[in-house]
């Protein structure tokens, strides 16, 4: 670059000196000085235009840096007069939406006004669904809207069947859409949608929810209750090495009242199904009669068995084992009917087998030389299942 402007300010000062007076020139004299001027000139005016070709922002037209400063009355107000400034200090301004004719929300904490979902049914119950709803629209609702079965579970409801809106809902009003259902005969989960529709035929739903109101229900059988009672021919009494007697009795024995006997209970449990859920089992075993104090040997225990369908005196069980399912402290406690969770899982266990089987024994005999025992007349379980 430097070359190139030598290279110019010579060309000039050369074509300057062609206008010095001398051989050849003109007859028109000039002074030195003007003669140097007009060259010192046209030196200037081309180092001008170099510098300009070389400036990569040559083309780019000066802006002259403007000294006003606006007046902060001046800030422009947005034409919907509404600004929202949220936390992070970013101000928004909304834009207009039209709002529709038709339009439905909801409240989430409100809109199962009755029956919320899965709500257990019995087969064949008769209900009320309620959904509660805003009219959210620029539109009055009034008895022109209907409420449409839309598909699903009609529920005693039949394909396109329509109900009336009543009275006037108002722009920004709730309204209560109430129609009458059947849960269905048999077990499961059900669910139906529903919609509105306007004089004009078009159909909307509620926003947002996918545009439906549902209702969703679980019909399940009411349980079966049962009372099973002992099998007298498998069922008595054992005590160390005699047996068995014909009754239900725990305690010490008639042959010695140093030695104790228990009473084994066997159940026919082929009546429930094998697919049965057991729901419930309760002890009834408030009908008995006792000789002297059998409470005083300790606490009555009842224990899972399976000594089979024939009695002998080899099923006794000495001493007083852990693992029962069941105890009673005093004879108050056995003139409550009882539930025992344990009972109720080991039934569920043994569901597909013949029988359900228990052993009720005290501890060891106290040796008072009073007998001591309790005798049961028909200790009866209560067992509540269902079904698929």
């Amino acid at each position: 670059m430097k070359k190139s402007l030598i290279a110019v300010v010579l060309l000039a000062l050369l074509a300057a000196a062609c206008n010095l007076p001398g051989n050849g020139g003109t007859s028109t004299q000039e002074s030195p000085n003007a003669v140097f001027t007009q060259a010192a000139q046209t030196v200037a005016a081309e180092l001008t235009r170099v510098a300009l070709l070389a400036s990569p922002t040559s083309n780019v037209p000066v802006v002259p840096t403007s000294t006003f400063t606006p007046n902060p009355t001046d800030t422009p107000t947005p034409t919907n007069s509404t600004v929202y400034t949220p936390t992070n200090s970013t101000v928004y301004t909304p834009t207009n939406m039209s709002i529709p004719c038709n339009l439905a929300t909801f409240n989430p904490a409100t809109i199962d006004f009755t029956v919320p979902d899965n709500t257990l049914m019995a087969p064949n119950q008769v209900f009320s669904k309620t959904w509660r709803i805003r009219n959210a629209g620029t539109c009055s609702w009034n008895s022109s809207y209907l409420l449409l079965f839309d598909h699903g579970d009609g529920m005693g409801i039949t394909s396109g069947y329509t109900q009336p809106l009543t009275g006037i809902v108002n722009p920004g009003q709730e309204v209560d859409l109430t129609v009458n259902l059947k849960a269905p005969a048999a077990s499961g989960t059900y669910t139906g949608y529903w919609r509105l529709r306007d004089p004009g035929g078009v159909v909307f739903g509620i926003t947002p929810a996918g545009g439906t109101f549902v209702v969703i229900i679980k019909v399940t059988a009411p349980p079966t209750t049962i009372t099973l009672n002992p099998l007298a021919v498998e069922s008595g009494t054992i005590s160390s090495d005699e047996g068995p007697w014909p009754d239900f009795t725990a305690g010490e024995s008639d042959a010695d009242i140093t030695r104790t006997c228990e009473a084994f209970l066997s159940y026919d449990i082929t009546g429930i199904p094998a697919n049965a859920t057991i729901t419930e089992v309760k002890f009834d075993f408030k009908d008995y009669t006792t000789t002297g104090n059998p409470f005083g040997l300790g606490v009555l225990n009842a224990y899972a068995t399976n000594y089979g369908p024939t009695l002998e005196p080899g099923d006794f069980v000495a001493g007083f084992p852990p693992g029962n399912i069941a105890d009673w402290g005093s004879a108050g406690a056995l003139n409550i009917i009882e539930a025992s969770p344990e009972l109720k899982t080991n039934l569920q266990s043994k569901l597909g087998t013949p029988r359900l089987q228990l052993r009720l024994q005290f501890a060891e005999s106290n040796g008072d030389a009073v007998k001591d025992r309790i005798t049961f007349t028909n200790p009866r379980l209560i067992v509540m299942y269902t079904t698929p």
